[in-house]
This record gives structure tokens, sequence and C-alpha cells, in this order.
């Protein structure tokens, strides 16, 4: 039987010595690629390379951006024989293989000013792994590169992305390649596909006004600048990531959870924070829930108490709809600001007294923050477990309605990483990144329902984690806001989406499940594809395996089990929904 693993090469020293220099080691993200996509990969040691069979475990293998001489010709040698007989090499900028990748690689592209800004353009040109991830109403996004880039020519092998310069024009050099080598393939990222991923989400430390809006806030993070906030960049990368990793017939956990025993099209959460607005917050958790919706309400403290008496707490609760905490530093302080540990412990404090439970997902009022993860690493230490103030657009306006966006790069879920005076170590936290903000309407004026469309015309298609913000005091307020959330649900049943909704604290919840599920013991054999996967979500998940054409059957702890089959991304996939646990999985055809 041929193994199916995931793994990427890991040398401490490589990040001991960049952080010593006062650098993040940026491949350290490759763990988030992996886990983003389903299909998480285990460290490998250099000197594995150099042990008989110490690959035939594995299928797909990342390389940083090693040095060309990191690797010496044993080491070599043993990869290239790897790949020719089936594995996948991956290169993030790597040097030193470029026989292997085919190519040939005569300059490179610094990356100009600081590790967040950015490099390059590129733009997808394969028509069969690459540009089938377009959205149809987007065909040919400008994708981004972050980090120094590779000046290469495709000599034996394809090209999958076209580079460009900031200015979008073509520079005639590959962004990335794929070359087949005997019966396997190797991938070469002519950037540092983990820092550019890294740097787009968890955006540039916010030590500065940079936007020049008197605020330090989550605007001041973002990276693209005025390019075009639409489009999920790092989304789309990662997507290609998986396309490649399907060549090896890579099972992946699903990024949706279960919906009723089937496989959704998209996730959306919806939720706002109350602005401290007494009498508002009931009321809109009623309108949510005769929807059949859930909700998330963060409550503000303003003039040293909530506006939401312990009574009206209770009733949110009844309501399904999850009460947390709202954090107010603009009442009452100067700007910008730079708020500390014991400003933001005195909130949650007092939220404890008054509610007698510590929340789970927060927000800050008007997005601020400071700093890149100190703030989320004071919440913590508290016991709070993610954050939904990572806003969708720059600024100005301070206030951004109607807005759909992607400005960092995707709309999942992600857990932030410290920075190097902590080894870039994953901290026990999540941002919830904010995507469709007061969208589909007006404030006072009328509805606007065409960004409402986009937004889950996207969800569906990409099959997002799409958070959904409305103020409880807009949806009191505007009658045109409470049409727009209407005009949602009608719209998802016109178009037949498959929707889980949920509210923030859930999202954190499942978020944690699927981050910690697994794929083991995965391999091919004369009898197909065997694996087992397990994940402890009580609604269930969904395992996704690349297939041929032809028919397709599924056995479940040997029992035969129904797959649903598509065509989408370039390729055919068979869905698979599983209950909450541990199963053996068999796929034949």
């Amino acid at each position: 039987m041929a193994q199916l693993a995931t793994a990427y090469l890991w040398d401490d020293e490589l990040r001991e010595e960049a952080n010593a220099r006062g650098e993040n080691y940026w491949f350290a993200y490759t763990q988030d690629l992996f886990e983003r996509i389903g299909a998480p990969a285990v460290r490998l040691a250099p000197m594995a390379l150099r042990a008989p069979g110490a690959l035939s475990g594995i299928s797909t293998l990342v390389l940083p951006n090693l040095a060309a001489d990191y690797l010496d010709a044993e080491q070599k040698g043993n990869l290239e024989a790897w790949v020719r007989a089936g594995g996948l090499l991956i290169g993030f900028g790597a040097e030193g293989l470029d026989g292997v990748f085919g190519v040939e690689g005569d300059g490179l592209l610094k990356q100009p000013g600081d590790p967040w800004e950015l490099t390059a353009t590129l733009r997808f040109t394969d028509g069969d792994l690459a540009r089938p991830l377009h959205h149809p109403d987007r065909p040919d996004p400008e994708l981004l590169a972050v980090s120094d880039v590779r000046l290469l020519h495709a000599t034996e092998a394809q090209e999958l992305a076209a580079l460009g310069d900031l200015e979008g024009n073509a520079l005639g050099r590959p962004a990335i390649t794929l070359r087949q080598v005997g019966v396997g393939h190797a991938a070469l990222f002519a950037f540092d596909l983990a820092h550019t991923v890294w740097a787009l989400q968890q955006g540039r430390p916010i030590d500065a006004d940079y936007n020049g809006d008197g605020y330090l806030r989550f605007s001041d993070a973002i990276i693209i600048g005025q390019r075009e906030r639409e489009v999920p960049y790092a989304d789309l990368l990662t997507f290609l990531l998986r396309n490649l990793v399907a060549l090896t017939g890579q099972p992946f956990i699903y990024q949706l959870p279960a919906l009723e025993g089937g496989v959704p099209d998209a996730l959306l959460f919806w939720g706002g924070d109350d602005e401290g607005a007494a009498g508002t917050q009931v009321k809109a958790s009623n309108f949510m829930a005769e929807r059949g919706l859930p909700y998330h309400i963060n409550i503000m403290p303003r003039e040293g108490r909530f506006h939401l008496s312990r009574e009206e707490f209770d009733q949110l609760r009844a309501n399904g709809t999850e009460p947390s905490l709202h954090f107010n530093f603009i009442d009452g302080y100067e700007h910008p600001l730079r708020f500390t540990e014991e400003d933001m412990r005195g909130q949650i404090e007092m939220y404890r007294e008054a509610f007698g439970e510590t929340p789970v997902c927060s927000v800050l009022h008007w997005t601020l923050w400071h700093g890149w993860t100190e703030p989320a690493e004071w919440m913590c230490a508290e016991g709070i477990q993610a954050d939904n103030s990572r806003i969708n657009t720059g600024s100005p306006p301070l206030n951004p309605t109607d807005t759909l966006g992607y400005a960092f790069g995707t709309s999942f879920p992600f857990f932030l990483r410290q920075d190097w005076r902590a080894g870039n170590e994953r901290l026990d936290f999540i941002s919830e990144p904010i995507t469709a903000y007061e969208v589909g309407y007006l404030r006072g004026e009328r509805t606007d329902f065409p960004p409402l469309h986009r937004t889950l015309s996207n969800a569906a298609y990409w099959h997002l984690t799409t958070d959904m913000f409305y103020h409880p005091v807009c949806v009191f307020s505007y009658p045109e806001c409470r049409e727009a959330i209407e005009e949602a649900l009608r719209f998802i049943e016109e178009q037949g989406i498959r929707a889980v909704h949920m509210g923030n604290d859930e999202v954190n919840r499942w978020w944690r499940a699927r981050t910690a599920a697994t794929i083991e013991q995965a391999g091919t054999g004369d009898e197909g594809l065997s694996f087992t996967a397990e994940c402890d979500w009580d609604d269930g998940y969904v395992v996704v395996i690349p297939v041929s054409r032809g028919e397709v059957t599924v056995e479940v702890d040997g029992a035969p089990t129904e797959a649903e089959l598509r065509e989408e991304f370039g390729r055919r996939w068979a869905y698979v929904p599983l209950p909450a646990g541990r199963y053996e999985v068999q796929v034949s055809g």
C-alpha cells in the first residue's frame, strides 16, 4: 500500500537563527496552512532525508526557502528518487533543487521595506488546477506575494501562475510552477507562501496610525493598501495548495461542519455589538430568533456600567443568543490610544461581576487594537478564546457600513501566532474576521442588496465561513437592516444554498474542533483508498476525497455510505458526511 501523509521540513536551528536576528521564522505558518486545507502535516527533520525509507510514509513534503547549499547531494538525490516514485515535493521559494522543479533561476526580487510590504502580483494561468478556483463573476483577479520572490524560467515545468510587478505588469516569469517527475510531481512557489498568507491574515503590527484616522485600529494592520478588497487573496492561494496536494489522492477534512447529516455549502455566523444602547438587545435577539437564526451580542460598558439587566441577559440566553463582552476604549479615552492589560482586565472583571461568566468571543469598540498579538495574549490569560474585531476594509471611513471585504485575505477564522520574541509559537486564541459589515442597506436610506448577494454567492461558491455583522441597535432601529436580513434568507432559499448558521462563540468552538481533527493511516492499494478520520464535533463533520471519473463506492466502518460527488475547482470530489467520532473509511472506484 502506498501511504498518504503530509509533512514539512523543519529545522529548528533555522527558526532560532531568524528569531535571534529579531525576525519571524515565517515558515512556521506551514502548520497552519495544512490545517487550513484539512490535511494536518507533521514535521520532518533534515537528517531524515539521509535515512533509507524515511520518506516512504509521506506523500507530500514542503520545503522552506532554503539556500542552494542547505541540502547536500545525498539528500537531494533521495528527494528526487522519492518524487519519481510518486511523491509531491512543494517548495516555498526553495533553492538548490531547480532541476527537480524543472526551472532555472537567475535573480531575486527583494521584498521592499519591512516583512509586511507587498513584493509582487501574480495571476493564475493554468486552466486545470488554478483558474477554476476563481469565482465566475471575478475570473482573473490579481493576487499578491509578500516575501522575496525568485525570478525563474520554467524550462521543464508548466506555469500555474504568472508573475507581475506591483502595478500588475507581466514580468514574463512564472510565480508558481508544476512538473511531473516520474509518477510524482514537484511544485515550486517562487515566493514564500507561508510568509505571504501569515502576513496577509495577521497583518502588520499596529505600532502607528498608518491610515491617519487618529486611532490605532485593525485598519492600520491591513497590508493590501487600496487594492481590491473583495478578493480573498490568502484563501485562493491555500485553495491552490489543496488542489496540488490532491494530486496524491490525499483525503481532507472539509472546512465546514456537517449539516443535518449532509454537506453544506457555506457557514454564516451572525452577531454584532450593542453600543451600550439600552432596550435594543432583546428586541434584536427576538427578531433573529423568530427567523430561526442564532445571534451573538457583545455587551458594552458605558459610564461605568452595562446597559443590559441580568434579566435581559438571561432572556438572550433563552433565545439562543450568545452574550459576550464589547470592550470600550473610546468613551473617556484620548487617541491614538495604547490601552493596557489592566484596562482590559478591568472590563473583563466588570462583565464577570455583572453576568457571572467569562466572555468567549469579544469585540473592541471601533475595532481598536495595537501591537501584534499583545491584546490577544492579555485576553487569553483571562480565559477569552476569540475576538471579532478584524475589520473587512480600510479607514476612512471610520464606520464602513454596507461593505463586503476580505482585507486580511481570508474569511476563515485563524489562530494568531506570536512574533520572534516568543519563538513564533501559536497562541491559543482565534481571530474571527469581519467579512460582511452591515451589508445590504444604507442606514436610514434604503436597501442595497447587490453586495449582500455577492457575500452569499462567494460564501457558497468557495464554501467560506462568513461573518454577517449586524449591530443589535441597527436591527432594532432600521427597517432596511431588517429587510436586508430577510433578503439574505430569501436569497439563500432561492439559490438553494445549504447554509450552517452559528453565533461567534460556536464558530470558535467549531474551528477548534476542526483544527484538532485528524486524517490518519491513509493509503492506496488494490482495493482503493483507505484512511481513518476523527473529529469531535457534535453535529458531525465531512471528509473530502479527490476521485477520478466513474463510479465511486464508500464504506464507513464496513457499512456502505452515500457520498456526494461534485465537480468543482478543476477536480472531482467525493464529500462524505460523518457523525462525530473516529471512523475507518474505504473508497473505491
